[in-house]
């Protein structure tokens, strides 16, 4: 069955040149079974000319003029009032759109409440930049706005909980986002670049205001969020722009032994102050089960930010022998972020999940046992942090896995590793060469 979509395109400040790119990208869709609103907040009536100019006479493309200038929240909401589509997309004035993105969406949008995809930039009309993404990542999206400019939704969430909030300049989207995903919304991830976002040409000192004031409402965005979520916990900007510190501040560790297992390996050393209690405000949220650390070697890169797993059930160091001055691709390295597997060299699992889940796999061997446990603690609806702020190194390597172990961990888990690890983009290489562009 064909989905009906609404493109919503607001104008403002508006390139002539670059609008009518973005529309050309629209008239370039295979799928055919949408409808388009622009809504324009421009003096004049050159964008109106140029709407008519690109579609004359097609009943699917109208034009709203909207008198005041309110920023795009309080534009869209006018836009999804008049929308008939199913699903509600939004598009930068700016931006280009794959030809085959709709009929992308329409292939797997069944029972999702929203889609989001990879996108790489425009620099005049060159595309660059591919941005690579994992599925959905609550702890990372926490801390920066990792999905980008570029996401779908259900319409008629706009009646279930609220229209976007008209207070915020530039992420109501993602408080939107928020807001549902808190009362169990769905979200499926497209590993396919289908959205084209153009760089704005702004000076310097300008670009670097205004990604502080965005860091701010981001900050503002996650806090509310994790307000209504219950939990004791800060945002604050980051020194990155676009990043957020989040401090999840819990009781005392020492008042909660009993509630958590403390995992270290004979020759591993943690360093820093207050590693245990950093890593026991984030476990002690409900829907975590374990917290794992960045492992570092002695010669400056990085043992292992976490593990990836590939189908055949083998796990993967992630940014292995990466030097620990670098960020990783995408800030893998260093931002927190809900991960497959951690390494137990150093960890912290929930007690109660421990038992619930009958604790490490018989017969297994060396990383095996790490990926079985992680996989019946996502199993169990709980989540696996990675937490880059501490960090740990040790004297030996983990031990290897046999082949019985591994051939016992493909037959528990066959089904789950075949749809491949959800944190890691199958357009990026799998193996110990992980994070790394091939292209």
């Amino acid at each position: 069955m064909d989905t009906n979509f609404t493109i919503l395109i607001r104008t403002y400040g508006t390139n002539p040149t670059y609008f009518r790119d973005c529309l050309e990208s629209i008239i370039g869709l295979s799928y055919e079974s949408w409808n388009l609103i622009v809504l324009d907040e421009n003096e004049g009536e050159e964008i109106r000319w140029i709407t008519e100019e690109m579609f004359p006479d097609d009943q699917r493309v109208s034009f709203r003029k909207i008198k005041n200038h309110h920023g795009f929240a309080y534009a869209y909401n006018i836009g999804v009032h008049f929308a008939s589509g199913d699903y509600v997309i939004p598009v930068g004035q700016h931006d280009r759109l794959s030809g085959n993105m709709l009929d992308a969406l329409n292939d797997n949008i069944a029972n999702y409440d929203f889609i989001y995809c990879d996108h790489d930039e425009l620099v005049d009309m060159n595309r660059m930049n591919p941005h690579f993404k994992p599925d959905y990542n609550e702890e990372l999206l926490r801390h920066t706005p990792y999905i980008g400019d570029f996401l779908c939704f259900r319409r008629n969430l706009f009646f279930k909980v609220g229209e976007l909030s008209d207070k915020l300049e530039y992420f109501p989207l993602y408080d939107f986002l928020f807001r549902n995903m808190e009362k169990g919304g769905r979200v499926k991830h497209l590993a396919k670049l289908l959205y084209h976002t153009r760089v704005s040409q702004i000076s310097g000192g300008t670009e670097e205001a205004l990604k502080k004031k965005m860091t701010r409402e981001y900050a503002v965005v996650v806090g509310a969020h994790l307000k209504r979520l219950g939990l004791n916990g800060k945002a604050f900007p980051d020194k990155k722009p676009l990043r957020l510190k989040i401090d999840y501040a819990g009781d005392n560790y020492k008042s909660h032994r009993s509630e958590f297992l403390f995992l270290r390996d004979k020759g591993v050393r943690v360093f820093g102050k207050n590693y245990l209690q950093k890593m026991y405000d984030i476990l002690s949220q409900p829907d975590v089960g374990i917290v794992g650390v960045r492992f570092e070697r002695w010669d400056f890169t990085n043992d292992n930010c976490g593990y990836i797993f590939g189908r055949e059930g083998i796990a993967y160091p992630a940014c292995y022998n990466q030097s620990i001055f670098q960020e990783g691709y995408e800030g893998r390295a260093v931002i927190p972020r809900d991960v497959s597997m951690v390494d137990f060299g150093c960890a912290m699992i929930d007690e109660k999940l421990y038992r619930k889940v009958g604790g490490f796999g018989a017969n297994m061997e060396g990383r095996d046992i790490m990926l079985d446990f992680c996989l019946k603690t996502r199993e169990a609806g709980r989540r696996i942090i990675y937490l880059p702020d501490v960090v740990a190194t040790r004297r030996v390597g983990t031990h290897a896995s046999s082949q019985n172990s591994n051939g016992l961990l493909m037959e528990r888990w066959h089904d789950r590793l075949k749809e491949g690890d959800p944190y890691y983009n199958p357009n990026l290489p799998m193996g110990v060469e992980n994070y790394l562009l091939s292209i």
